[in-house]
């Protein structure tokens, strides 16, 4: 399954306009262009490490 890029690229500025001078659409286009930079890093949370944890601390 493909996972959604929530960062918005570096070059994206707003709907329609890139740095790059592409057609700029963060939700479809900006996902699949070979030029995607992060913004940010940003760590993604492990929700099942995080559940399993929260479960075993209950017993």
């Amino acid at each position: 399954m493909a996972k959604y890029k929530e960062i918005p690229c570096k070059y994206y500025i707003a709907l329609g306009n890139c740095e790059k001078g592409r057609e700029a659409c963060h939700r479809t286009y900006c996902q699949h262009c070979g030029k995607y930079e992060p913004r940010a890093r940003l760590r993604s949370i492990n929700k099942k490490k995080q559940y399993n944890e929260k479960q075993r601390s209950l017993f």
